[in-house]
C-alpha cells in the first residue's frame, strides 16, 4: 500500500521530519505501542550479534515493536530476535519495493512481509535502487518511527552513527552498548558515548526501566546467559551514595506532579533550553525519579 504524508494513515511520529517521504508498505502501519530501533555494524563481533538478538527477543515479548534497517549483522539479528519471540518488527529499506538489499536477506524480508503485524517499509519510489545516499535518508524514517534508539556496535564511520545523529535531531534517546577502548570495531560507539552524550546501556534493565517494562528476573544477571557469578564482595554491603540532582534536574522535578505534563510545558515552566530539558528528563527517567507516559509526557514518580 502507498501512504502519503497528508494521509490519515501516515505515522504521526514521522510528521516531525524535515522531509516527509511517501511510503510504500507491505501492510498498514497500525502499531500503537512502544517502538525501539536497534542498529549496529554489518560485521559485528559474535557477542554483539547475540546481544542484539536477545534484546530484541525480550522487548518483543513485551509487545515492543522492533524497528531496524534490514542490513546484515546487527539489523538482521534484531529482526530475527523479534520474529523468534512471536513479536512484531518493521524493516525500513534503503531502496524502493522493486529492489532488494542486501540480496542475502531476501528470505528474511519475505518472512517479515508474511508475519502478522510485521512490515516492510520502502520510503523511496518503487524503482529506486540502493545508493550511497539512500541508507542515510532511510535512517531518518527508521529513527523517526522509534521512541528510543539502541546502538549495539558501531564503527567510527558507519550508518549507525548516522542513525544516532537523526535521533539527536529528533530528540530520541540514544542508548549505546559500551566496549573496551581497544576494541576498534566499537570506535563509533565510544565516540557516541564520550563525545556526543549517548546514554550508556551497561545492562538491558536500564532500557526496560526507561520504557516502564518488566524484565524477566533471570535476565537481571549479566552477561546473558549468566556463566559468571557477579555477586558483590562481602565487604560491599551498601550501594555507593547516589549522585545529587543538578540544579536543572531540581528545577524540572519542582514543576512536575502526579499529572503527566508534555515536555513543551516543562520547557515553558522552567525556562530551560530544549536540549537541556530533554537530557535532564532522560537522566531522571533512568534514575527512576520521573516516569514518561504517554510519549512526550512526564510525571514525578511517587508524587502525591
Amino acid at each position: 500500500m502507498h501512504i502519503l504524508p497528508d494521509d490519515d494513515a501516515y505515522p504521526i511520529r514521522l510528521l516531525n521530519l524535515d522531509e516527509k517521504p511517501a511510503l510504500t508498505t507491505s501492510g498498514p502501519l497500525d502499531h500503537r505501542g512502544i517502538a525501539v530501533a536497534i542498529v549496529g555494524s554489518r560485521e559485528p563481533i559474535p557477542e554483539a550479534r547475540t546481544f542484539a538478538r536477545e534484546l530484541a527477543f525480550d522487548l518483543a515479548k513485551q509487545r515492543v515493536l522492533i524497528v531496524s534497517g534490514g542490513a546484515m549483522g546487527i539489523d538482521t539479528a534484531a529482526h530475527e530476535g523479534a520474529l523468534e519471540a512471536g513479536g512484531v518488527t518493521w524493516c525500513v529499506a534503503p531502496n524502493g519495493r522493486r529492489h532488494s538489499f542486501p540480496e542475502e536477506n531476501g528470505a528474511l524480508f519475505r518472512r517479515i512481509e508474511t508475519s502478522p503485524g510485521s512490515r516492510m517499509i520502502w520510503p523511496f519510489p518503487d524503482d529506486q535502487p540502493k545508493t550511497a545516499k539512500t541508507p542515510k535518508q532511510r535512517n531518518a524514517v527508521l529513527v523517526g518511527l522509534a521512541r528510543a534508539v539502541v546502538v549495539v556496535q558501531a564503527h567510527y564511520k558507519s550508518g549507525s552513527r548516522n542513525a544516532a545523529k537523526h535521533a539527536r535531531n529528533l530528540s530520541r534517546p540514544v542508548f549505546v552498548v559500551p566496549a573496551a577502548p581497544w576494541m576498534r570495531g566499537f570506535a563509533g560507539s565510544l565516540f557516541e558515548l564520550v563525545k556526543l552524550g549517548g546514554l550508556m546501556l551497561a545492562h538491558p534493565s536500564q532500557l526496560f526501566r526507561y520504557l516502564n517494562l518488566p524484565l524477566d528476573p533471570d535476565k537481571e544477571r549479566w552477561p546473558w546467559p549468566s556463566q559468571v557469578n557477579l555477586q558483590a564482595p562481602e565487604e560491599a554491603e551498601t550501594d555507593p551514595p547516589a549522585r545529587p540532582l543538578t540544579d536543572d534536574e531540581n528545577a524540572i522535578v519542582s514543576v512536575l506532579s502526579a499529572t503527566p505534563q508534555h515536555v513543551d510545558a516543562v520547557i515553558a515552566r522552567t525556562g530551560l533550553p530544549t536540549s537541556t530539558t530533554i537530557t535532564a528528563l532522560l537522566t531522571l527517567s533512568l534514575r527512576d525519579v520521573v516516569v514518561e507516559g504517554p510519549d512526550g509526557f512526564y510525571r514525578r514518580k511517587n508524587a502525591t
